[in-house]
């Protein structure tokens, strides 16, 4: 059992970084509940690894439009961030990482616990695009912010998501869409199934549609003794449709972490 949790754990941390490592470029833009920009500024991450990849160096690079620059730096390393119940960031101690072969993967806590601030990162990805939504909710479980980050690889050439920062109208995400559902559990074991496209989510829920068809679905406040479900969507083209979404059960414990990819 211990080479079996072993092997789960290193399996979920080639996942992310044989994807995620390099330099991307992209935007950050941040909006309070209502959904009005709060922050906007530029950006660039960068992940290095040595050889093995079992050391991983992170530099973060913020662009403000006053012309400041705020930078941070973390390190990993597989002994002591490759987790059985994901890969541990360095600059939090209780948060984890569940990631998929093509770069969909969750920042996340795997259980919320009262009085602790609850943040997400969800990402979806495409060869050298990635976004990423990213939610926090406050020690009171109120939704204090989200965010929408577009990024590019930095040697891919110029971004080729749009400029708007606005929220766009909502518009008809339901339709024929037949795929696949990738799904980690907390243990980290996986399975896959054919599926089709359907929402799964609270009325209470808030939406947030980005520029470039992105979609975000997450509950106002983490509801108490409740299962809930956050989840972003992305139309990546007329005929296909990527989401990736993080379930909880009413005891507030993590179920698991579902990619989906589907087409028409």
């Amino acid at each position: 059992m211990i080479d079996q949790v072993r092997t789960a754990a290193h399996q979920n941390w080639d996942a992310f970084w044989n994807f995620h490592l390099g330099s991307w470029d992209g935007r950050w833009v941040r909006y309070n509940p209502l959904g009005e920009v709060s922050e906007n500024f530029l950006s660039t991450r960068k992940f290095v690894s040595n050889t093995e990849r079992s050391i991983i160096h992170q530099h973060n690079q913020y662009f403000y439009h006053d012309e400041q620059i705020i930078e941070k730096k973390w390190n990993y390393n597989i002994q002591d961030h490759c987790r059985d119940d994901g890969f541990m960031h360095p600059a939090s101690d209780y948060m984890r990482g569940l990631a998929f072969a093509n770069g969909s993967a969750a920042w996340l806590v795997p259980r919320c616990e009262a009085e602790q601030y609850f943040p997400i990162e969800l990402f979806l990805a495409s060869k050298n695009l990635r976004l990423s939504v990213g939610m926090l909710y406050d020690t009171s479980g109120e939704l204090q912010r989200v965010a929408c980050i577009r990024e590019h690889r930095s040697n891919f050439g110029a971004s080729p998501w749009c400029d708007s920062i606005q929220l766009v109208p909502k518009w008809n995400v339901e339709a024929n869409w037949q795929g696949t559902s990738h799904v980690v559990d907390l243990d980290l074991s996986r399975s896959f199934f054919h599926d089709s496209f359907h929402l799964n989510h609270s009325a209470e829920d808030h939406e947030y549609f980005f520029p470039d068809n992105i979609v975000l679905r997450c509950p106002g406040k983490v509801p108490a003794h409740q299962a809930f479900t956050i989840s972003a969507l992305w139309r990546e083209s007329d005929f296909q449709l990527k989401t990736i979404s993080a379930s909880y059960g009413s005891n507030s414990q993590l179920i698991d972490v579902r990619h989906q990819q589907f087409t028409q």
